[in-house]
């Protein structure tokens, strides 16, 4: 910061104080400024980010979730309905040899051909095959966001700017799918630099909704959200910052894991903010996710999903914050007290909980991300004028967030922490909306939420954004429809480290409720 702008920002401070501060500065900032960015690129500034130690003594009770029962193999699928196999049993049917992995690439490329010229979720796509016959996702298609590096296949962020770029090695996320046998698709439209909650691209062009084209998928994974929904791929990877997994999955109408933060590598994967980012799986069904989690991370979630779809709630509390509920559209609530009472129907204790105020930690969020992303953008921002103007604004506003204003939102996180550490000695998970409405209109600035306009860039993650600051895992399930067709989401979170817990419950409402239809745009 010049000595100009600190007499702007400081008016009432002695001349002379100024310029005995601006002495002490110069020379740190000429220090800094000499410093070749590349160099820095591969290290986060520390100290990190630590959900657990966040959140103070552990004060959940362990849970011995049930055995999955055994089950039968996996039929051949029709031609016709190959794109709408599950992960599981396309990988199954593959190890034992009766699909042909190269065909099932072949058969997802073909609808991507179909389908994609109407949605827009890829930016480059993949034709030729070159996945694996062994592992647990043997000859799986699987999508990435475009802000995951694959090795010779560009990597663009959804950015003009970075049009051209080739990584060198694949993002640590991407290898470990790879080994497992995945193949891959290509690459997904988003917002650009993931800065964005709608996925309008305006270099590429706008990702639109399969179950109604006028409206936006959600952002900032809106590509891997369209995919999966309209069979164009198998399973995604995105990636989450402020709510950029489940946003997008809730718009959608499909699976959206947001894992425990720290738990899956972010190496070589295009930062937004070091201590949010985290890197998650979306799939059609809570198992998909989980799968491709244990992958990833080496849990044992897909245990616990296959139990929680056969198993009841009989001994798991459920938190439920009502003033959550304020602002949220009729639909949505009635779409989410549905869940609640399925919830309680299957045997599970709700018990109303109070969560420290979601707008405040939105807005947490908010600052953190627009301090740690222009951080990682100043070079950029400084050579460059080819952003996007609302990613460009907001990346510039993060130039502006001061040390001691950082420092609060830190602080006011560490808060968070506490409280939701203490509440865990409560309940086993949170239920909230994952949004306060359905998916907006493409081009919305606002949404009415019944009679009030807000912002679409603080309504949006004002459900998701809370559980990215505390880094505990978060999974956003499709349940219902508006009148429109669009469909709700419910999200759950558990204790940081629980991913298997929050796999289990999810899969237990997932297999009670009423699948979504087909996307109208799937139709013949």
């Amino acid at each position: 910061m010049t000595a100009t702008a600190m007499r702007v920002m400081a008016p009432e401070l002695d001349a002379h104080l100024l310029d005995a501060a601006d002495e002490l500065l110069a020379p740190l900032r000429d220090r800094l400024a000499g410093l070749d960015p590349a160099e820095l690129e591969p290290y986060p500034p520390v100290p990190g980010f630590d959900p657990v130690l966040a959140g103070g003594p552990r004060s959940w009770r362990p849970l011995r979730l049930p055995a999955p029962p055994g089950e039968p193999s996996p039929a051949l699928p029709d031609d016709g309905r190959l794109t709408a196999t599950r992960v599981a049993d396309l990988a199954a049917l593959v190890r034992a040899g009766e699909l042909d992995a190269a065909e099932v690439h072949r058969a997802f490329v073909r609808r991507i051909a179909e389908l994609d010229p109407a949605v827009n979720a890829y930016l480059t796509v993949a034709a030729e095959w070159h996945g694996g016959t062994t592992g647990p996702l043997a000859g799986v298609p699987i999508g990435l966001k475009d802000l995951i590096d694959t090795a010779g296949i560009r990597t663009t962020c959804g950015s003009r700017l970075l049009s051209t770029r080739v990584p060198a090695r694949d993002a640590e996320a991407w290898r470990l799918l790879r080994q497992a046998g995945a193949s891959l698709l290509g690459k997904l439209n988003t917002h650009e630099f993931a800065a964005g909650v709608t996925a309008e691209n305006e270099h590429y062009g706008p990702v639109r909704n399969p179950y109604h084209l006028a409206h936006m998928a959600g952002g900032s994974s809106g590509g891997a959200a369209a995919a999966v929904a309209c069979g164009t791929a198998a399973a995604a990877l995105g990636t989450d910052t402020g709510g950029s997994v489940r946003i997008p999955a809730a718009c959608c109408g499909v699976v959206g894991l947001k894992p425990t933060y720290g738990l899956v590598p972010v190496t070589g994967t295009y930062p937004l903010a070091w201590t949010l980012d985290h890197v998650g799986p979306l799939a059609r069904t809570v198992r998909d996710a989980a799968m491709m989690l244990d992958v990833l991370a080496g849990t044992r979630a897909e245990r616990a999903a296959r139990a929680g779809a056969h198993g009841g709630l009989a001994d798991i509390r459920v938190g439920v914050p009502q003033a959550w509920l304020a602002g949220s559209t009729a639909p949505v609530v009635h779409g989410f007290r549905a869940a609640v009472r399925e919830l309680e129907r299957q045997g599970a204790t709700v018990l109303e909980v109070t969560l420290p105020d979601a707008d405040l930690l939105t807005a947490v969020n908010r600052v953190i991300a627009y301090a740690e992303g222009s951080a990682w953008h100043e070079p950029m921002l400084r050579a460059s004028a080819g952003y996007e103007d609302g990613v460009r604004a907001r990346l510039e506003a993060g130039r502006f967030v001061l040390a001691g204003e950082y420092l609060t939102a830190q602080r006011l996180r560490a808060a968070a922490c506490r409280q939701l550490g203490l509440l865990w000695g409560t309940v086993d998970v949170l239920i909230v909306p994952t949004l306060p409405c359905t998916a907006p209109k493409l081009g919305s600035a606002t949404i009415d939420l019944d009679g009030r306009a807000e912002p679409i860039g603080t309504a949006l993650p004002r459900y998701t954004a809370p559980f990215s600051i505390t880094g505990v895992p978060a999974l956003t399930l499709p349940f219902g429809q508006d009148t429109a067709g669009l469909p709700i989401g419910v999200q759950f979170a558990a204790p940081p480290g629980e991913d298997a817990r929050l796999c289990y419950v999810a899969a237990a409402l997932e297999a009670a409720r009423a699948p979504l239809p087909e996307p109208p745009v799937c139709s013949p």
